[in-house]
């Protein structure tokens, strides 16, 4: 019986250490990241005119908030303790809003059919990613932009890209958020160009 008393004490004991050890190890820490930069202003006459910026869609791919990477083209991976603050349609969204009101391109911007706009703009996000191949990382986006004049429905504007930019060694997800920041405001500019040598009547 001493014995048998002992050994339970002894079982007891580790499983209480045990427990202890495992309620008191921390979770992984969670990161939270938005595609972020701010729009130069702009001399230009804007366009007189209404824009309705209608919400981007997103790849079914993309329509998790967790950060995205691969290892190629055909194989892709969900980190689980790295995340967008918003999800990547309402992240871009926002911030092609932003950059168009901020260089004032159209006299006036809506994002809810409030009222009849002249021009619908829509766009579709096809990646967004960081590569991984081999040594080396980069941030990739792909993104369709497509302007269309909202009476007539008629395409007016088409804007289609898939860059990628390398980051640095020693590399951090971090970083991949700011190249991929590079990439979408360099592209939203020539956006932005291919639009005021379009509708230059309309200034």
């Amino acid at each position: 019986m001493k014995k048998t008393g002992v050994l339970i004490v002894c079982f007891i004991a580790l499983f209480t250490i045990s427990s202890c050890s495992l309620f008191s190890s921390k979770a992984p820490l969670k990161h939270y990241y938005q595609v972020y930069y701010q729009p130069k202003e702009s001399a230009e006459q804007p366009i007189k005119a209404t824009l309705r910026i209608k919400t981007f869609v997103a790849d079914k791919a993309y329509k998790k908030y967790n950060l995205v990477y691969r290892t190629s083209y055909e194989e892709m991976f969900y980190y689980n303790t790295h995340f967008w603050a918003l999800r990547p349609d309402d992240m871009i969204t926002d911030l092609v809003a932003k950059h168009f009101s901020k260089q004032r391109v159209f006299s006036d911007i809506i994002l809810t059919m409030d009222k009849k706009p002249n021009y619908v703009l829509s766009g579709r996000i096809l990646a967004l990613d960081e590569v991984i191949e081999g040594e080396k990382s980069y941030a990739r986006v792909a993104i369709n932009f497509e302007l269309k004049d909202y009476k007539t429905e008629e395409v007016i504007i088409v804007h289609s890209f898939d860059r990628k930019k390398e980051v640095a060694e020693g590399k951090k997800p971090v970083d991949v958020v700011r190249a991929m920041s590079c990439i979408i405001e360099s592209e939203i500019g020539v956006f932005i160009s291919k639009v005021y040598e379009t509708l230059e009547s309309d200034r």
